[in-house]
């Protein structure tokens, strides 16, 4: 970890490695994969950033699934415990990760734990800004694979599917 309270390339490329295998995007994890290896990353480092991103990624899974059971009137499954501690560059991983799959109970665990292991707000503050720009490029890449859309479909108007799909307070 670099001591100026920045972010050095290869742990950034470790954190965007996290993101991306989140977001579920193989284009994004590709590319960051390789800036990894060629930023000094070590393949025990890449598979550690990528296990810690697939734990998240799981733990928001199961998180989404009690929720759903819980409205469902169904007796939730027992929550499992967080795994074991992790290491800054761990939680700095798992920070983005949990941005990169929409999970804030993840967010919040691990910028909490990040901060307990010294983390800076700017470190922090970095793991987001390049999980943001990773889930944008996500994105772009679902739609430019060719994201099959009916013709048909509307998202505007009174009746439309637009409409049932909003949140009701």
């Amino acid at each position: 970890m670099s001591t100026n309270g920045l972010l050095t390339e290869k742990e950034q490329e470790l954190v965007a490695v996290g993101a991306s295998i989140a977001a579920g995007c193989r284009p994004s994890t590709a590319y960051h994969v390789r800036a990894a290896r060629v930023a000094g990353a070590d393949k025990e480092e890449i598979r550690q950033a990528v296990n810690d991103a697939l734990d998240v990624r799981q733990s928001a899974s199961d998180i989404m699934a009690r929720l759903a059971a819980r409205y469902l009137g169904d007796a939730p499954a027992e929550e499992v415990p967080p795994s074991s501690e992790q290491s800054l560059m761990g939680e700095l991983v798992s920070v983005g990760a949990a941005l990169a799959v929409n999970c804030a109970v993840s967010l919040e665990t691990h910028v909490t734990a990040a901060h307990q292991l010294g983390a800076t707000v700017r470190q922090i503050q970095t793991a987001l800004e390049i999980a943001r720009a990773v889930k944008n490029m996500a994105e772009k890449a679902v739609w430019l694979t060719g994201c099959p859309v009916p013709e048909q479909t509307s998202f505007s108007g009174a009746g439309s599917s637009a409409n049932s799909m909003t949140h009701r307070a």
